[in-house]
């Protein structure tokens, strides 16, 4: 009789370590270039950590269910802390770069209480950033520090007192018990923890594992962070749970411009077989050319988090021979929604392929999904998810016959220029055809006539010449939708991107909304002082300076006019 799949986390990562207790299972590269700072895991030293951080985190928050916040990079330590919090109780991985006021106000909707943090000696602002949210939330948990010893309490030099027997049944966790809160929606306004459960995370890890065909063989770059879905779920916990080995690039990971640079040399070193990124991420390892390096272990390149450019395909296939594959999740799914369809060469402008048990709906244009990787809801809010099981994705897109779906756009950014509804993904596949564009951001323009104009930034790729001009002419000459069309191209080093790569937009809608007004407001009156950010709900609110005072009424009536909010005038 076959053994029934795994219901939690912690079965599941139990499983493989019976398995292969002296396989690799995670492999930390320290210090590129010099194999001796590297260090190696085996599945039967993971488990042992594993059980000594379950004790730890009992024992010193004295409850059986702690809720553990989790400030750190994608290290070794954060993968058997992350993966022994949901054991434990609750994991809450955070992203550093949040603000102060942002990780006391999850960590304080979250009841945290213990914090790992990465020591001083290697983030000092960080650690501090941890010890003063520690202080101001109600119940003052406990600040243990990771890799560098700081406080009461040195994770790697403590954990080792713990006990490291087997958990009994009765302190293991149930395929409904929440695993973890992972924090989502923080383009405009404070994040939303999204409630995951085992069973949640254990379906998405099987259903990846499935479709990507891992096994004990499988040697995975990962250099993605632990706060996001995809670092956590899709690349990590499905590795560790096929019995896989676990690549971890410094302590930076994608973020870290020479992993980027040496990655067909990580590939070759390591035997890598599976290596994955943002279309950002990748966009930057495909401009490095491929020179002697053997990577014939490489099985496939995958890339997630955005629309990939058809170009980054095809790109993959010139350079350096290999399908790009695409997936498509978030994190109220689990990280999990469509996944690559080995069976056959990507289909190009496709985000995956859509196979049991996941069901997808198109409603009125929108992605609907439901599957048993969709979230019970957030954190202390009303759950999006229908009584029958539904999820609305915010995202626009079709299913072709043969389950292949793609992305048209997000619902919420679309351009809406007189009416006529513009997905910006029309403007942006087009730049990304030219062979100089690696990546490109469509966005509206505030226009007191239309509502909303069209304009696109580009990030180019390395040694390319090309002029805004010709790209206006090129996108001219392509796009048939004449309304689509931008009005403007603008150039830049790097389009903003988000803590995991994603190109943030709303920067640029304020970027292009601050050029308007400088524009409008330098023939008018001269300097004035301009600054936009978006709040809570989305809309533009503009703050001036230096505003004669005879202008005044004259500036409301015109941001009126363009549809923006004014939150501060300051008139000389």
């Amino acid at each position: 009789m076959k053994d029934a799949a795994p219901q939690t986390v912690y079965d599941l990562l139990m499983s493989a370590c019976v398995q292969a207790p002296q396989s690799v299972a995670l492999h930390f590269i320290n210090e590129l270039g010099d194999a001796n700072r590297s260090s190696l895991q085996t599945y039967e030293q993971m488990r042992s950590k594993l059980h000594q951080s379950v004790d730890m985190m009992r024992a010193l928050s004295g409850l059986s269910r702690p809720v553990v916040s989790l400030l750190l990079p994608n290290i070794p330590q954060a993968q058997t802390l992350l993966w022994a919090a949901e054991t434990a109780g609750i994991a809450n991985p955070l992203n550093p770069l949040l603000s102060e006021d942002a990780l006391f106000q999850l960590m304080l909707m979250a009841q945290t209480d213990l914090i790992f943090a990465l020591g001083p000696l290697h983030n000092k602002e960080l650690w501090d950033k941890a010890i003063r949210v520690a202080s101001r939330l109600p119940n003052k948990p406990l600040c243990i520090s990771v890799l560098s010893s700081a406080g009461e309490m040195h994770y790697d030099s403590e954990v080792n007192r713990y006990d490291d027997s087997p958990l009994p049944p009765e302190r293991t966790p149930a395929r409904g018990d929440i695993a973890a809160y992972y924090h989502t929606g923080g383009t405009t306004g404070m994040p939303k923890l999204a409630c995951h459960t085992h069973a949640n995370q254990t379906a998405a890890a099987l259903a990846v594992i499935r479709c990507l065909e891992l096994s004990e063989r499988d040697i995975v770059i990962n250099g993605l962070p632990i706060f996001h879905v995809a670092g956590a779920i899709v690349n990590s916990l499905a590795t560790l749970g096929a019995g896989g080995q676990l690549i971890l690039p410094t302590v930076a990971g994608f973020r870290n411009p020479e992993v980027i640079r040496q990655h067909w040399r990580l590939i070759q070193d390591f035997g890598v077989t599976i290596s994955s990124g943002i279309p950002t991420s990748m966009a930057s390892m495909l401009d490095v050319p491929l020179q002697d390096e053997n990577i014939s272990t490489l099985r496939f390149l995958l890339s997630g988090g955005a629309p990939v450019p058809i170009r980054l395909h095809e790109l993959a296939l010139e350079r350096v021979g290999r399908q790009l594959y695409q997936a498509y999740g978030m994190t109220e799914c689990s990280g999990v929604i469509a996944l690559p369809n080995l069976a056959k060469s990507a289909v190009l402008g496709s985000v995956g392929h859509i196979g049991q048990p996941v069901d997808i709906r198109i409603d009125a244009g929108e992605i609907c999904v439901r599957s048993p990787m969709v979230f019970p809801g957030y954190l202390a809010a009303p759950s999006p998810v229908t009584e029958d099981g539904w999820l609305r994705t915010g995202d626009l897109g079709r299913l072709d016959e043969e389950g292949n779906l793609f992305i048209t756009g997000r619902a919420k950014d679309l351009i809406i220029r007189s009416g006529h509804n513009i997905d910006p993904a029309l403007i942006e596949g087009c730049l990304e055809q030219h062979p100089d564009v690696s990546m490109a951001a469509a966005v509206g323009m505030p226009d007191e006539y239309a509502g909303e104009l069209p304009v696109v930034y580009v990030q180019l790729r390395a040694e390319a010449t090309v002029t805004s001009e010709e790209l206006h002419e090129f996108a001219m000459s392509h796009i048939a939708e004449r309304p689509a069309c931008p009005k403007k191209v603008i150039i830049l080093d790097a389009l903003p991107v988000t803590a995991v790569g994603k190109v943030f937009k709303p920067k640029l809608r304020e970027d292009i909304t601050d050029a308007l007004l400088d524009e409008i407001f330098a023939q008018r009156m001269g300097t004035v002082g301009v600054k936009s950010h978006h709040t809570k709900t989305g809309q533009l609110e503009i703050r001036l300076w230096n505003v004669p005072a005879s202008e005044a009424g004259w500036c409301r009536d015109l941001l009126k006019r363009l549809n923006l909010q004014l939150g501060d005038v300051q008139v000389k």
